[in-house]
């Protein structure tokens, strides 16, 4: 997907759409869309993409009103404006809560009427950056960059926790009284794995990963130095364009090695720290910089 548009709510709209994966699983009792379905989404709303692209005001005003704006519930936000717009699905039910009493069993994060076939589903939805430490064949040594998040932690959750709560009776219950029987599951997992800097080239793939998954680099403030030379130009990704590009304006936001490291001394950026390695006004790579000390000390 290399349309370009001119907002960037639009362009992340159409990358949450568009992207493949982080991870296709088969023979699981929860679906995992394929690429091609991912796309054919995007495709179906071509028009309308470009429609909001001259007139965004609607999605800006729905996203700005969001009390949640971690990057979460911005993709969810997407998803479910998306979803309200779709020829084939509708959208029943958003962050749906169910309790036992006083304590809460768990959040479905859509139930979705796929008019189809007239079965409704529950998808989960998740947007994650993992990066790889040691032997990153192995689920368990992707981490999120603050380290408070695991690759294998959150597909068992996802796998055995979250997608299986309209097993729970008293879901079923609920959900009854709402007119809703759940028949199908569905998994959107997205994002970007950053493999070490040192496998550029020849990067070990963790268990059912999308071969066509998203991916960058991560280095150490050390190797970033020592990698690039003067002329490398960077852009620090701090409130926008983890999803799709953030526009450059000519090479005002860009930064040297040098400059960026600046950045980071007088507290602008902090580590870990997620940039786009720029050639003029393209993006060549996403990259993750870290303290030398980062990969966690339990691998």
């Amino acid at each position: 997907m290399r349309v370009k548009y001119q907002h960037h709510c639009v362009a992340d709209l159409a990358w949450a759409l568009s992207s493949p994966a982080i991870l296709r699983y088969q023979n699981t009792a929860c679906h995992w869309f394929a690429d091609a379905w991912y796309l054919e989404q995007y495709r179906q709303l071509d028009s309308t993409l470009h429609l909001l692209d001259r007139k965004p005001a609607e999605l800006q005003n729905l996203l700005s009103a969001q009390k949640d704006q971690r990057l979460g519930n911005y993709f969810e936000t997407l998803w479910a404006y998306a979803l309200q717009r779709s020829p084939r699905y509708q959208l029943i039910e958003r962050n749906l809560q169910f309790h036992a009493g006083e304590r809460t069993i768990g959040e479905m994060d859509f139930i979705v009427l796929d008019k189809a076939s007239g079965r409704n589903a529950h998808w989960e939805l998740a947007i994650k950056f993992y990066l790889g430490v040691g032997d990153t064949v192995n689920q368990y040594a992707w981490y999120g960059p603050g380290k408070k998040d695991r690759l294998d932690l959150k597909v068992d959750h996802l796998l055995n926790r979250q997608t299986v709560l309209s097993h729970h009776p008293a879901v079923r219950d609920e959900l009854a009284q709402r007119g809703i029987v759940i028949d199908d599951c569905a998994v959107i997992l997205k994002g970007r794995l950053f493999y070490p800097w040192q496998q550029r080239g020849q990067e070990r793939h963790p268990e059912a990963a999308n071969p066509a998954h998203p991916l960058g680099h991560w280095l150490s403030r050390d190797q970033f130095e020592r990698a690039f030379g003067a002329d490398a130009r960077f852009q620090p990704l701090i409130r926008s364009g983890w999803m799709s590009r953030n526009p450059i304006d000519g090479l005002s936001k860009a930064y040297t090695v040098a400059g960026l490291m600046r950045l980071v001394e007088q507290g602008a950026c902090r580590l870990p720290l997620h940039v786009a390695q720029l050639e003029g006004e393209s993006e060549v790579e996403r990259l993750f910089i870290v303290d030398d000390n980062w990969p966690p000390s339990e691998t």
